[in-house]
């Protein structure tokens, strides 16, 4: 399984090779065309570390082979900051710390301007969606920075479907795996849907069925 994969599926729960996949990577495509962007990832969230983990890289092959798997800490940069803030940040990144492809016209390969929008679903962070530019005069503007939170809000949508129908397939698989109750169980089940469908049909003769009981369980005591 390809990194991007295993961690689409590890942390979202995003099958590999699915309908869902397909249109995240679209999504992340889209927001780079309309930003006029260089490149552009989808970073998912892992709470136990604490950090962002590049799950996948549009604009360039080479990009994504490097930073998939790459993390940024939580509050670090404009991307981590967008996932403490939940808001959309942008600007020219502060966090140096990501290995990037080499590049002829980028000093250091680092971008010039970045754009980092918040996953959210139900107000947590899941993850953030980013356009980043090379070009040294590029600037993204307020406006864009609104439609790239519209285009993360449907990239939310995506992935809380998905881990909805998940936790649904999970609950169906339960059931179907659960092992054959005992014939000891099975007699339990059967005594007690009989007493039960008795005090409902003959709710008048409760305390009869108190004493009843009562009897039985005195005999079963000897």
């Amino acid at each position: 399984m390809k990194s991007t994969d295993r961690i689409l599926s590890a942390y979202l729960g995003i099958v590999p090779r699915t309908p869902e996949a397909a249109v995240l990577r679209l999504l992340v495509e889209l927001g780079v065309e309309c930003m006029g962007a260089d490149e552009g990832s989808l970073l998912v969230l892992d709470r136990k570390k604490k950090q962002l983990v590049f799950a996948m890289t549009v604009g360039s092959a080479a990009s994504e082979r490097t930073l998939v798997g790459q993390g940024v800490p939580l509050g670090a940069g404009l991307t981590g900051l967008a996932a403490a803030t939940r808001e959309v940040q942008i600007g020219a990144p502060t966090f140096k710390d990501i290995k990037q492809r080499q590049r002829a016209k980028a000093p250091g390969g680092h971008p010039a301007a970045v754009l980092a929008a918040p996953l959210l679903i139900r107000d947590e962070v899941v993850g953030v969606i980013t356009a980043a530019s090379f070009d040294p005069h590029k600037r993204f503007s307020a406006a864009g920075a609104s439609l790239y939170a519209k285009i993360a809000s449907v990239a939310a949508v995506v992935v809380d479907q998905q881990q909805r129908l998940r936790a649904v397939e999970g609950l169906r698989r339960g059931r179907a795996r659960l092992k054959a109750i005992s014939d000891e169980e099975r007699l339990r089940r059967e005594i007690v849907d009989r007493v039960g469908d008795l005090t409902r049909r003959r709710p008048d003769r409760l305390p009869d069925i108190r004493l009843l009981l009562k009897t039985v369980g005195s005999l079963c005591d000897r």
